[in-house]
């Protein structure tokens, strides 16, 4: 029986691990091998994108006029059908490099993860995709660097202006209720474990 019980703490030690340095994995510093602004090969940021690069776009995609815009870029670009809807969601936090070009994300309950998210720098925003939708990630401003639509200001044109975290329309967010109902079935499935095991001694 002890033999069971070590198996299953480093079952679940070994999952731990591989959970907890998974968002270490986007902390790879981007390199830039040609470099417009200095003409040599320099450290752009810490932090890479955790989502997948769908587009780079003239403009802001902030407000209520720019969704449409949006959502008829993804459909494009994806092959999506013209009923494509999205959802902004204020409920993300991110914090920033002492240079504002890269750094973290994280969603803000009772949003759980982001399937989409945009960074906005300089005269253009970057537009990702989040599949399997995350709750936490990393973002950068490099793809919009090597657009060339920086603002003024040169290395500063790439700080970050704001950043945008996107579902699509209907996605689910649980319930406090359905929350409840499944902590209670958790709990009740580890006590009836912990009686089948007492009762195999």
């Amino acid at each position: 029986m002890k033999t069971v019980r070590k198996a299953i703490l480093g079952l679940i030690l070994a999952v731990a691990m591989v959970v907890g340095s998974a968002g270490m994995l986007w902390a790879v510093p981007i390199v830039n091998t040609t470099d417009f602004l200095t003409g040599t090969s320099t450290l752009y940021s810490y932090w890479k994108n955790s989502g997948g690069w769908i587009f780079t776009s003239t403009g802001n995609n902030d407000g209520t006029p720019n969704l449409p815009i949006v959502e008829a870029e993804i459909e494009t670009v994806l092959h999506l059908g013209s009923n494509f809807v999205l959802t902004p969601t204020n409920n993300v936090t991110f914090t920033m490099q002492s240079d504002n070009k890269s750094g973290t994300w994280a969603t803000i309950p009772p949003v759980d993860a982001i399937s989409f998210y945009a960074v906005k720098a300089g005269n253009a925003y970057a537009m990702y995709l989040v599949n399997p939708a995350e709750g936490t990630g990393s973002w950068s401003t490099f793809d919009i660097y090597l657009s060339g639509l920086q603002g003024t200001g040169g290395p500063n044109g790439v700080a970050i202006s704001h950043f945008t975290g996107y579902n699509p329309a209907g996605s689910p967010v649980p319930e406090p209720a359905t929350l409840l109902l499944l902590g209670t079935g958790l709990v009740g499935l580890a006590s009836f474990g912990r009686k089948k095991l007492l009762t195999m001694k």
